[in-house]
């Protein structure tokens, strides 16, 4: 759902399936609001995120205090001498509102705590982010001040704030203003949600001012001046009143934290995010690091191929991994069959990999879909086609392998799987909107059933 919003005007449109985006437009006067046709629409390229990558990279090399000596060298790659942090460490490393740690999240809880530069390897399935938030839930009991979580991507953040929240913390989601629109699953923990339902006198001020902005447009300068002021001052009452903030690592750049500093710093996903962009968050203070993620799955997305080459595409994490640094890996995973489970321990964690859950959970009753070999689900299905540019130009898709998906998802929907519970993946976007399509078209079944897929 693409969402414009123009002084009191707001306008939404039905973008193609699953697709979301977010503009950000500006109120001036002279808009021709009485034009209905023939508008159009420029994407101008906005240079946010890279002038706080580039700012976090100069503050990196000049500041001293950015981060603590011990991390910039080891940063860098110099040879430091191992510290150990002397904390009083719990009883139990568990966190309330969260599910019982196994016995390799336990450990890395323990270890992470004692340690001013941590990594933690986190394969498929293994609960990243419930150990995440049982570090981070640890580390503000320390009482060395709010802790900083960040992550590369939005979906990440708002999953990892969510968790965190759930332990009892008192959390603060700090989304970008051109995000303020769009839904979250955690909207009651974003600051501008906590900033419009706060009960004090000031909050009473300042909502009669919004209101009258709303009524009439625009408010007198000296009364603008005083909106902000106080909207300011709100909003810095509530940052400072929280245990953890969490925002994207560009989001750390944000000006509303400006003059705040972390001590304690953890990044999830960071093994999807570039080097300066992991830098933003870092330069604000820090003195213990945690960095979460997993080097043998999904790195940065660099669409450039120098700066890929030039060394962009490697994540600060499998940097420092490969400069000796040694992640502590969890080692029991939740999400797959075991048979699925196989193949990626085998492959990438040299067969390290062990299962949480059984056979016989993965086991769906009553559906009787005629995999090759029963007791195994899974299967490679390969009949070639031929490849074609897609309609915009930019992506690739396949006209026979998208008859197959709508053949195979046709017969799980006949075995008796739940739409929600069927997932097709695809590198191209092209595909991806070719193969939404072809099943709403071609389908033989209820064309809802095939919408509800993700």
């Amino acid at each position: 759902m693409l969402a414009l919003m123009l002084s009191t005007f707001s306008l939404q449109i039905k973008l193609t399936a699953q697709e979301e985006v977010a503009l950000e437009l500006r109120a001036s006067q002279g808009v021709p609001v009485e034009l209905n046709h023939g508008f159009s629409v420029d994407f101008v390229w906005k240079s946010t995120s890279f002038d706080r990558m580039q700012g976090a990279m100069k503050t990196f090399a000049v500041d001293e205090t950015s981060v603590s000596g011990y991390i910039y060298h080891h940063l860098l790659g110099h040879e430091v001498e191992h510290q150990i942090i002397r904390n009083t460490l719990p009883r139990r490393f568990g966190a309330p509102g969260l599910p019982e740690l196994n016995a390799s999240q336990v450990l890395a809880v323990k270890s992470v705590l004692q340690k001013p530069v941590s990594l933690i390897q986190g394969p498929p399935g293994t609960g990243k982010t419930v150990t995440s938030a049982a570090i981070v839930y640890h580390m503000a009991k320390q009482g060395q001040g709010q802790v900083l979580v960040c992550a590369p991507s939005n979906v990440a953040v708002d999953q990892l704030a969510e968790k965190i929240s759930s332990t009892g913390l008192k959390v603060v989601r700090l989304c970008a203003k051109s995000r303020e629109a769009v839904s979250s699953p955690v909207e009651h923990l974003t600051l501008h949600y906590q900033v419009r339902h706060l009960d004090n006198s000031e909050k009473s001020e300042m909502h009669k001012l919004q209101q009258l902005k709303d009524e009439q447009g625009e408010l007198s300068s000296s009364d603008e001046k005083k909106y902000k002021a106080l909207k300011r001052a709100t909003e810095r009452e509530i940052l400072q009143s929280a245990d953890v903030i969490c925002c994207t690592c560009v989001g750390a750049g944000d000006p509303r934290l400006s003059n705040f500093r972390f001590r304690q710093v953890l990044i999830d996903e960071s093994t999807q995010a570039t080097e300066p962009e992991c830098l933003i968050p870092l330069v604000l203070g820090v003195k213990q690091v945690v960095l979460v993620g997993d080097h043998c799955q999904l790195g940065p997305v660099i669409m450039c191929k120098k700066a890929a080459r030039a060394g962009l595409a490697q994540s600060l994490f499998e940097r420092l991994v490969i400069l000796g640094v040694k992640p502590f890996r969890l080692q029991v995973q939740y999400r797959m069959h075991p048979c699925l489970s196989e193949f990626p321990s085998n492959c990438f964690y040299e067969g390290t990999l062990q299962n949480g859950v059984t056979v016989n959970e993965r086991q769906s009753s009553g559906i009787d879909f005629p995999w090759p070999v029963p007791n195994r689900p899974m299967f490679f299905y390969v009949q070639m086609g031929v490849e074609e540019i897609s309609a915009s130009g930019t992506s690739y898709l396949n006209r026979t392998e998208a008859a197959n998906v709508e053949k195979i998802v046709t017969t799980f929907l006949r075995s008796g799987v739940v739409p929600s519970q069927i997932g097709v993946i695809t590198p191209y976007e092209g595909q991806r909107a070719y193969i939404v399509n072809y099943m709403s078209r071609n389908g033989s079944l209820r064309q809802q059933l095939y919408k509800e897929i993700e």
